[in-house]
Parts: structure tokens; sequence; C-alpha cells
């Protein structure tokens, strides 16, 4: 008998072998249902169930019908479909790469120039979760217009 409840006891009396009732407590979990004739241990039945879900032939894509020239057309277009997202791929990071180090190059300046500034750049901000400077304006105005304790 399997049941599909989520972590529950039930009480329930049951007679034993000797023919007397006993009071026993059943603990459900939440779970698959499986047979218990196949003779099989749980690890068994585990890698049986993982090989034939990855060998199942409906999740394959269905292989093209095309005549050679086709084919070598249709190759063709997905090798350089493939080259030019690598070609995106690469300049993005570039160009990343490119934004870093000159912000890295001008927080070293920064810091030769004016010590100070380069502090006050730095400070955290702790109890600070979102900056009021990147709110997003809407159509209609906040119910409460002014921030009076706002500080930068």
């Amino acid at each position: 008998m399997s049941f599909l409840v989520q972590n529950s006891v039930a009480a329930c009396r049951v007679r034993n072998v000797s023919g007397s009732v006993v009071n026993a407590s059943i603990i459900f979990t939440r779970g698959k249902r499986t047979k218990n004739n196949s003779g099989l241990s749980a690890t068994e039945q585990r890698v049986i169930t993982q090989l034939s879900v990855m060998s199942a032939s409906r999740k394959q894509p269905k292989l093209l019908k095309l005549c050679r020239e086709d084919l070598i057309k249709h190759q063709t277009i997905q090798r350089s479909w493939a080259l030019y997202q690598q070609d995106l791929r690469n300049k993005r990071e570039l160009q990343l790469k490119q934004q870093y180090e000159n912000i890295k190059l001008a927080m070293d300046t920064l810091k030769n120039t004016s010590p100070e500034l380069y502090e006050i750049a730095n400070k955290s901000e702790e109890g600070r979760k979102f900056p009021l400077e990147m709110k997003i304006p809407s159509d209609f105005p906040a119910k409460k217009i002014w921030h009076y304790t706002f500080r930068k």
C-alpha cells in the first residue's frame, strides 16, 4: 500500500501474526510510487531509470534527410552562424575587459591625485539598500513626494 501524503503520521490498529491487536504508528512521506516486485535494489533501479532516460530516442532531434548538396549548404550555414556568434562573444568580452581596465586606471589616477576623493568614492554605505538616484521615473507621483531625510 502506498500513499502520497506530505510527512504525516497515522495511528492505526494492526493485527500481528499471533492475532492480537497492536497500536502502530506509520509515517507517510511524499514520494514516487514504486513497484517492489522487480527484485532490484534501489540503486540498481535508479541506474536502470537513468540509462533508459538517457537512451530515449524521442528526445533526440530528428535527422535531416537532405541530399548531399543541401547538407553541405546546411553545414556551411551552421558553421558560419557559430563563427558569427563566437565573434560577437569575443567583441563583448574585449569591450568589458577594456571597460574594466579604464575603470581601474581612473580609480588609480583618482587615488594618486586626491586620496580624499578616492576614499569618498569608495566609502561603504551602511544601511542603504537602493540609491534614490537610480529610481525609475514613473507616470504617477509617489505617495511620499519628498524625502526630507535623504542624504547623499
